[in-house]
């Protein structure tokens, strides 16, 4: 008869479910957002009109369950784009994006891996038989993640000293793999302001649903800026811009 199992038993795959949560997370200013990507092509934004924050930043996490989606941090409250300029950073989002497909392979691969195979073989065969299954398979496709990065860097849009960190931070933990597209995607730099990126992707209910959002977090901000006049009049008129878009 097998024993019960224990959350001891569990304990390692709890540790790398943390690091790979921590390493999920991102830290915004009041300013900024984060777009990830939704099904067929869209755009979504991480957006909370009331957001936890540490030391006056907003704490957000890209969709944990989906490690095969990017992320993009974009700041929002600027000028618009004309359409031509719109239109050529859209066309380098999606090229970019198009790129991704083997790194999203990866990242949901070691997804699998550890936090669904690690705790099923833990509860089938037991922690030890588990880690050493688990390691047996993870460990060959780090390095073949990190063969792959340096493969891809151009495209993927990575200096040396980007993929350089990235392979050791995969190398030295296996946890973040499964951020490898999310990692890829955040240190692509967005020209244009995040707001008319995500109106020209989003689904019409995930637009209406951010302009309310984006609503409240802006009188906030008003509030704040009481001694500035000046910003608090081009808040104002960004809002009205954003909420006059179709």
């Amino acid at each position: 008869m097998l024993d019960q199992p224990r959350v001891a038993d569990f304990a390692i795959w709890l540790i790398a479910l943390a690091f790979y949560v921590g390493d999920a997370a991102r830290l915004l200013t009041p300013r900024q957002l984060l777009l990830v990507e939704a099904g067929r092509g869209r755009l979504a934004a991480v957006f909370s009109a009331d957001p936890f924050t540490i030391t006056g930043r907003a704490l957000v996490f890209a969709p944990l369950l989906w490690p095969q989606r990017g992320a993009f941090v974009a700041r929002w409250g600027r000028a618009w784009a004309v359409a031509p300029a719109l239109r050529t950073e859209l066309d380098d989002l999606e090229a970019l994006r198009r790129t991704l497909r083997l790194a999203r392979v990866l990242a949901a691969w070691a997804f699998g891996l550890l936090f669904l195979a690690g705790p099923l073989l833990t509860l089938t065969l037991g922690t030890d038989p588990a880690v050493l299954c688990v390691a047996v398979v993870l460990y060959p496709s780090v390095l073949a993640t990190i063969a792959v990065v340096w493969w891809k860097r151009r495209a993927w849009r990575l200096g040396r000293a980007a993929a350089a960190l990235l392979s050791v931070e995969i190398l030295v933990c296996p946890a973040f793999l499964p951020n490898l597209v999310r990692k890829i995607t955040a240190a692509h730099r967005l020209e244009v302001d995040g707001v008319q990126i995500l109106a020209a992707t989003a689904s019409d209910e995930a637009k209406q649903e951010f302009v309310g959002r984006l609503t409240a977090r802006a009188e906030v901000l008003i509030n704040e800026a009481g001694d500035d006049p000046e910003g608090q009049a081009a808040l104002r008129a960004y809002v009205a811009r954003v909420r006059a878009t179709p």
